[in-house]
């Protein structure tokens, strides 16, 4: 079976949690997050009404700032053209030889101490696209790239079993090679106005239809525009549909409210006698902040121009991101000097929790402006991605234009 049987309905989120968006989250049947920010009791809370967890790895790039993984890597980890690592000056992050089997140990450590340890059902694979993107034109090498990550597919059902997996973009990398081993792939900048008249689009749907029929590969398509639309035209296409009008940095809440007949049935027969009530309320929980924090998010208000964003943060960020989610416990622990004066400890508890609230705020507005750079930075690789798929479906196209420019230069 796959696991992602069933799923009707999803969101990405890779920003910090809260008791609310984690309430929310159960009304889904699927989130993809950002495990770093979650502990396994969080994890726990988000699945206890059946919701299924995917956590995110980047597998085909790294980032200089993720110092953790980088300090790891040895010279073959790196991907190298001419002698030279291959860099993206735009996000600072280098190509990776997912050949090579010291990087596919790191990655399977990733998911063990991210995913496995942490009680996540499985992986999403960003950057998958990067083989199909970078290698196409060299045979030799993409067989190589396709192969090693087969391999590190091969590596991680057998030591993690049946885990969900699902990859990011690479389409032909999925036909040619990874279709036996992965249970969904992710079509970002699926919108409608562009799929329906994009002749190489409507010939992906049945390509993907026919791998899913043959391997049992589920899409999950994302839009930014068109949201009534893009839904209609992947629900005809048998796909999972998400819209996402804001980058996956803030948690869209009230899309989706589990009712009777969504909700995991093991739940109401094992508590039967005793929580009618508490099942009742579930729902009622999230769905107030879910409906105010809808209002500000008109569809309509996305650009034309913004088609092909599919934005999507870097998996691996630093471990001490996670230190700013607390709140913080500095003011707690100054109570002792309290008992020799009655005014003096007080003001200076005080000046601690504001300087602390001060600090966290601060904190928390870096890690925005963190995410939102993440979010521009995929939004720009993404548009790389669709503009280089299409290009396969339009193989002429570039000659065409070459030739047009000469004969206008020669009729001149």
């Amino acid at each position: 079976m796959n696991p992602l049987d069933g799923v009707k309905n999803y969101q990405v989120y890779y920003g910090h949690p809260n008791e609310t968006i984690i309430k929310d989250m159960q009304n889904y049947d699927l989130v993809i997050i950002e495990p770093l920010h979650y502990t396994k009791a969080q994890v726990e809370q988000i699945k206890s009404r059946g919701t299924k967890v995917l956590g995110y790895i980047s597998v085909m790039e790294v980032a200089t700032w993720n110092t953790g993984l980088m300090s790891k890597l040895q010279s073959g980890d790196f991907f190298t053209r001419n002698g030279q690592r291959v860099h993206y000056s735009e996000w600072d992050s280098y190509l990776t030889n997912i050949a090579s089997p010291h990087f596919q140990g790191l990655l399977l450590t990733e998911i063990q101490n991210q995913v496995i340890a942490k009680g996540i059902d499985g992986v999403f694979m960003d950057t998958v696209g990067d083989i199909d993107n970078e290698h196409l034109n060299n045979p030799t090498v993409l067989k190589q790239q396709r192969d090693g990550l087969v391999n590190f597919l091969k590596e991680a059902r057998a030591r993690y079993g049946n885990i969900a997996m699902v990859q990011n973009w690479g389409f032909d990398t999925l036909e040619t090679s990874t279709a036996p081993y992965v249970d969904g792939i992710m079509w970002e900048s699926f919108n409608a106005d562009t799929i329906k008249s994009d002749a190489w689009s409507q010939n992906m749907i049945k390509k993907l239809q026919a791998v899913d029929t043959k391997h049992s590969v589920k899409t999950l398509t994302i839009s930014t525009r068109q949201s009534a639309e893009s839904h209609k035209l992947a629900a005809d296409s048998k796909f999972i549909h998400f819209h996402e009008a804001d980058a996956y940095v803030n948690w869209n809440a009230g899309l989706v409210t589990r009712t009777k007949d969504t909700a995991p049935t093991p739940a109401p027969v094992v508590v039967a006698p005793t929580t009618e009530t508490s099942t009742a309320t579930k729902p009622v929980a999230a769905k107030p902040v879910t409906e105010t924090s809808t209002a500000p998010k008109p569809v309509a208000a996305k650009p034309a121009t913004e088609a092909p964003t599919a934005p999507k943060p870097v998996a691996t960020k630093p471990a001490t991101e996670t230190s700013t989610a607390p709140k913080p416990t500095t003011a707690p622990t100054k109570p002792a000097a309290s008992t020799s004066t009655t005014t003096k400890p007080v003001e200076q508890k005080d000046s601690k929790q504001a300087e602390s609230k001060q600090k966290t705020e601060k904190e928390l507005k870096k890690d925005k402006k963190k995410a939102k750079k993440h979010a521009k930075k995929h939004a720009a690789k993404h548009a790389k991605f669709v503009k280089h798929e299409k290009a396969k479906g339009n193989m002429c196209a570039k000659a065409k234009h070459k030739t047009a420019g000469f004969l206008n230069f020669f009729k001149f």
